[in-house]
């Protein structure tokens, strides 16, 4: 269904269809039509990208089209997939078209497979923890391989389990079999998911299977004999990043026939996880000339997977991760003379948008309001439960060799309410069929065993006690006075899945549902895996048979006990109820730990997570600090920068967490930010606001009420001293910024920052000069000098980096580096540029850095400076002039003491650029 015109009448149509399509399904129609209303009430925000056209780039494809520039693409395997979703899957036609726009906006920026020549394309995509970047991936493959990729090798985690996992979905989306479910007598292939819709789904090779141990084997690979070809079909590999099977992999492209030259094949690598294993964690050793030595290495599994890469002339690396933070902290000019460049993402960054059907670590365990960050509070949904009687039975930091007895009385409570959520989940029969819960609490698989025995034992008790009929007050208090009020609370909170069901119904409801759950220790000893595929195969087959197959009986119902494991991009199907103790000091680990992020339609208020206080307060700090830098990738998206210009901040935890290792994070550095000792510009401006911010300006000139202090040929413009603190204070309030930029440069925040600086006699009289430079004349063809108050102004020219629109006129900086220096007398320059000698910082034209100035003003005075705008870009349109006046500032804040910074973790590019982009 259409994302627009998506009426009541287009849902009973659609429900009408499935029927007919469906007749051997009973349809609950009215159940059906409340779900479609659900999930069509989601709303889906844009891709924020930073990427570097100019990077030996050459565009190819429309994103507004869906085709090649210069060719036509024969579109086949994406189509497939994405009626796969449609109609096998039943996603909603607003997501499939959502994952097709992105994946577009993806693919272009890929450079095309039949391009002569060599090339070689970087990028990293940011999603959110379980939030579909499987779906997006599938999606660029299958674009991919469309448009002429020919090679295409995922790197699918560590463990053979993730590894199993990736290999099930891209068997069933793209390739359409599975070499491990051929029919030993026929030799014949059977056919699974895309392959049983369509009938032409066109060949595609694989050598790796889903079998826990179907990894890629070079001898078996050798011994099938299939190869790339630039004219043949596509082959797809599913590996681990495992160095022994990387390689492997090198060996066998070292193998390929003399007729196939892999230097002419097209490669799309996708790393998954790929802020895990794959990051260089070794300090470089480097000659006299700084340029690293050729005998030295980078750590192992980031040599091999650009050997890899090395090996190819035409090659595309993408990386996907939730929790970047360790990408950017990647030098981006680290250049091996054996192994190339690193893998910092040069050519684009894009953040995916987060659904609004999605639970994210700020809404479930909420954000602390921070108005200096212009960061509202947000309040956490009633789902967490604070473990505090632990530390007995399973104490932090202890070791290996633990023995543990019983089980904290939490997690029996945990377990009770699992219970209780697989009974309602079935009165509900709603989303995947599968229900989970997550038993998270060490590290040391010895300890892990000694917990699943212990919960297998206390579950046999209770599944007994349910099926013997007697009563259950136990049961019944936590459904009454846990269930019945969250998910009141959730209803009121806008989740439009909610049901809420009485005592007797999940009484009855227990005694089905019990019995079938299973306890599954997930590590490395243990050969348990989480067969969610083959339990769904089983039903299906019971059908086929004839069988009628209720609900619960479709999915699997597990209790998974791991550590490791379980930790990095595994799924856990219809995971209801989390049980998680393992405190990490990590951002990336903290986060990747939380499985129980993502989409739970139909039972989001049936889910609980059981964790301690403190881990509360990291996932809140944590938030916060992924919250900002998704902003700080807006922001920089807004300005058109290219990954190589990023300077990313990321906010430091004042206690014990690190944002990611110490190896990964090697070049990065602290520093505390506040508006003390910066410089705050206007670079997006609304022309629907020109009329409200020319009469700020009027009412500035006119609250100084005096004529300027220096004439106008001293400085370029109009400059008065000694200004009060409340006139600029009413300049701000009364000055309109776009909405969207208020969260960078917010005119209201700042003017609280100098109310407080007043307390402590700082900011207590100000500059302001208002630039007015040129001769008058304009290239443009429009008026350049704009009278204001009686004063002719001269605009100044800035060139649009975006579409100029009515809404929104985008520049990349305001101020030039000497209008900072305007308001400093002689002796103040002087010092200023003695500040530049003393740190050896170049000094050009003999004008003193923007550190330098702020460093040696006062900390009584500030600088304002204000700017009328025109300019043209030669795609984007002309702006500015008179009736169309755009006003913009700048402050430039001195040195504080008495400012509350933050300390943020920055990248190398940040230290560099001091957080200005110039």
């Amino acid at each position: 269904m259409k994302d627009k015109n998506v009426t009541q009448q287009v849902f009973r149509t659609f429900i009408d269809r499935m029927k007919h399509t469906y007749p051997d399904n009973d349809l609950d129609e009215a159940e059906l039509f409340r779900r479609l209303e659900s999930i069509h009430s989601v709303t889906i925000g844009h891709a924020e990208i930073l990427d570097d056209a100019e990077e030996d780039h050459i565009d190819w494809f429309n994103t507004s089209t869906g085709e090649g520039l210069k060719r036509k693409i024969n579109w086949h395997f994406w189509p497939h997939y994405s009626g796969y979703l449609t109609n096998r899957k039943f996603w909603p036609e607003k997501l499939v078209q959502s994952i097709d726009q992105l994946s577009s906006q993806i693919l272009s920026r890929l450079e095309d497979p039949e391009r002569i020549g060599p090339w070689y394309t970087r990028g990293m995509v940011m999603g959110s923890i379980q939030s579909g970047k499987t779906a997006n991936y599938t999606a660029l493959i299958t674009k991919a391989v469309d448009a002429g990729y020919k090679l295409v090798i995922v790197l699918a985690g560590m463990h053979n389990s993730l590894r199993s996992q990736t290999q099930v979905r891209l068997n069933e989306e793209f390739v359409g079999y599975d070499i491990d479910k051929v029919q030993k007598l026929t030799g014949d292939e059977k056919k699974i998911g895309v392959r049983t819709m369509f009938e032409k789904h066109n060949p595609v090779f694989t050598l790796t299977s889903s079998n826990e141990t179907g990894d890629f084997n070079k001898s078996i690979a050798v011994r099938v004999g299939v190869f790339p070809d630039k004219n043949g079909a596509p082959i797809i590999l599913i590996i681990k990043k495992n160095v022994s099977i990387l390689r492997n992999v090198i060996k066998w492209i070292e193998s390929f026939p003399g007729q196939t030259d892999a230097k002419d094949i097209p490669l799309l690598l996708i790393d998954d996880e790929c802020d895990f294993a794959s990051i260089n964690t070794k300090e470089p050793e480097r000659d006299e000339n700084e340029k690293i030595i050729k005998e030295w290495d980078p750590t192992e599994t980031n040599k091999q997977i650009r050997k890899i890469l090395k090996n190819f002339e035409k090659k595309a690396y993408v990386g996907y991760t939730a929790t970047p933070y360790a990408n950017v902290f990647i030098p981006n000019d680290d250049i091996h003379l054996l192994y190339g460049d690193d893998l910092f993402p040069k050519n684009f960054i894009i953040a995916l948008p987060q659904p609004s059907n999605y639970l994210g670590p700020e809404r479930v365990f909420g954000l602390d309001c921070d108005p200096d960050q212009d960061i509202e509070s947000v309040e956490p949904l009633p789902l967490v439960r604070i473990v505090n009687d632990q530390s007995d039975q399973i104490p932090d930091g202890h070791k290996k060799g633990l023995m543990v007895d019983q089980l904290p009385d939490s997690l029996k409570r945990a377990l009770k309410c699992f219970l209780l959520s697989c009974a309602a989940r079935r009165l509900r029969s709603e989303g995947v069929p599968h229900n989970s819960m997550l038993v998270h609490v060490t590290r040391f698989t010895d300890v892990q065993s000694q917990i699943a025995a212990l919960i297998e034992k206390e579950l046999n008790g209770l599944v007994s006690r349910i099926m013997s009929k007697d009563e259950l007050p136990d049961f019944r208090g936590i459904w009454e006075t846990d269930f019945i009020p969250t998910s009141t609370q959730m209803m009121d909170l806008g989740f439009s899945d909610v049901k809420t069901h009485e005592w007797h119904q999940i009484e009855e409801s227990l005694g089905i549902v019990a019995p079938v759950v299973r306890v599954k220790t997930i590590n490395g000893t243990v050969r348990d895996v989480l067969d969610y595929k083959e339990a769904e195969m089983a039903a299906d087959h019971r059908k086929r048979m004839g069988e009628v197959v209720a609900w619960e009986d479709k999915g699997l119902s597990v209790i998974a006990v791991g550590g490791d494991k379980l930790s990095r991009g595994l799924t856990l199907e219809g995971l209801s109820v989390t049980y998680y103790l393992r405190a990490s000091r990590l951002y990336d680990t903290l986060m990747q730990m939380g499985r129980w992020f993502g989409y739970r339609g139909g039972y989001s208020d049936l889910c609980r997570i059981f964790t301690t206080d403190e881990l509360i307060s990291w996932y809140r700090h944590i938030a916060m600090a992924t919250q900002e830098l998704r902003e700080e990738i807006e922001y920089m998206s807004i300005l058109k920068l290219t990954p190589s210009e990023f300077g990313l901040k990321i906010r430091s935890h004042p206690g014990r967490l690190a944002v990611t290792s110490a190896g990964k994070s090697r070049s990065k550095q602290k520093m505390s930010i506040s508006y003390a000792h910066r410089i705050s510009e206007t670079i997006l401006f609304d022309p629907r606001h020109s009329e409200i911010n020319l009469r700020a300006l009027e009412s500035l000139i006119r609250g100084i009420g005096r004529k300027p202090d220096v004439p106008p040929e001293e400085t370029h413009g109009y400059q008065w001293k000694g200004v009060s603190a409340n006139t600029i204070l009413t300049f701000l309030d009364t000055y309109r910024t776009p909405e969207f930029f208020a969260r960078f440069v917010d005119p209201k925040r700042i003017a609280a920052y100098i109310e407080k600086q007043n307390s402590n006699n700082e900011l207590v009289e100000w500059d302001v000069v208002i630039i007015s430079k040129g001769n008058g004349s304009s290239k443009y063809n429009k008026p350049s000098i704009v009278f204001v108050a009686g004063y002719g102004i001269k605009c100044v020219t800035r060139k649009p980096v975006a579409q100029i629109t009515h809404a929104k006129i985008t520049i990349k900086r305001l101020v030039s580096p000497s209008d900072e220096a305007l308001d400093l007398s002689d002796d103040e320059k002087a010092k200023a540029l003695e500040f530049d000698r003393r740190h050896d910082k170049s000094v050009k034209g003999g004008l003193p850095s923007g550190e330098a100035i702020r460093n040696i003003r006062p900390k009584e005075r500030g600088l304002l400076l204000i700017y009328l705008l025109t300019g043209e870009g030669p795609d984007y349109g002309t702006y500015g002039g008179v009736g169309q006046e755009i006003i913009g500032w700048a402050i430039s804040f001195p040195e504080s003491q008495t400012a509350q910074p933050i300390d943020y973790w920055v990248n190398p590019i940040y230290q560099k650029e001091d957080g200005h982009y110039t």
